[in-house]
């Protein structure tokens, strides 16, 4: 008589553990491998067009998002503070927020919309494709040749567009608050006031993190692609959930820390 495998909830969680440190340990390896490669350089414009495509061509669409976030919040907060005569408190709650906060969670929703999903779709391709089974049979590290590079740029790119969506997102307070007279000299003063430069350091160290978490999100759930018409594009869909679940997560745990550490 065989017995029957469990294959529950609980054995399909300890499988997706062990599988995500499993790439956590490769990754690791593959980057310490790299720190002494002597084929570095040849890497170079492959990673320049990686960062190009994660974070360059990302920027537009970045900047519109945080505009349109700075301007909907300024609005919605100053209808209510008109009333008060206090609207000029707007500028410093869309300054606070989109420094600590805002500004990093908009490029990081963009980046897994973006590079997450494209990373998966590249990677899985490939693995429909057994091109990544071929590179194994030549010796080829696949975490180290293809997602390191775009672990790499995502990490790099998510502070930058971070800083974009905070720019715009003051812009689109701005706009808001030049509606009811005031000027950019008192909004952008006001704006910074309760910003200290560790907030801005702590945003753009959280970006760093997100930035490699959501590329590495995207790059494994592409190497974990099967087979069938419908593979790569699971792959894509879970590389999108994946991603915002995971830095959301890790979010909540940075303002935890912070929270205890009295930052």
């Amino acid at each position: 008589m065989k017995l029957r495998k469990n294959t529950g909830p609980a054995v399909s969680r300890r499988s997706a553990l062990a599988g995500a440190a499993e790439f956590c340990g490769r990754l690791l390896a593959a980057a310490w491998r790299a720190c002494f490669a002597r084929d570095m350089r040849s890497r170079l414009p492959d990673f320049a067009g990686i960062f190009l495509r994660a974070g360059a061509q990302a920027v537009p669409v970045t900047m519109l998002v945080g505009f349109l976030l700075g301007f909907i919040i300024a609005y919605m907060s100053a209808a209510m503070l008109n009333k008060f005569g206090a609207e000029i408190y707007v500028a410093d709650l869309i300054g606070l927020s989109l420094v600590k906060e805002l500004g990093t969670i908009v490029a990081a929703i963009v980046l897994a919309a973006r590079s997450a999903s494209a990373f998966a779709a590249e990677i899985g391709t490939m693995v429909v494709n057994d091109e990544i089974s071929a590179m194994r049979t030549m010796g080829i590290d696949p975490v180290g040749y293809l997602a390191l590079p775009r672990i790499a740029a995502g990490a790099l790119a998510l502070p930058l567009l971070s800083l974009f969506a905070d720019l715009a997102g003051l812009a689109g307070g701005y706009l808001t608050l030049s509606l009811f007279g005031y000027s950019a000299k008192v909004f952008l003063a006001n704006a910074f006031e309760f910003c200290a430069a560790g907030d801005l350091v702590t945003s753009l160290a959280k970006g760093l993190v997100f930035g490699a978490a959501i590329s590495a999100a995207g790059c494994r759930c592409g190497l974990e692609t099967g087979r069938g018409a419908d593979a790569v594009g699971k792959s894509t869909t879970a590389a999108v959930v994946t991603s915002l679940v995971l830095f959301i997560a890790m979010d909540g745990m940075f303002a935890l820390l912070l929270s205890a550490s009295g930052a």
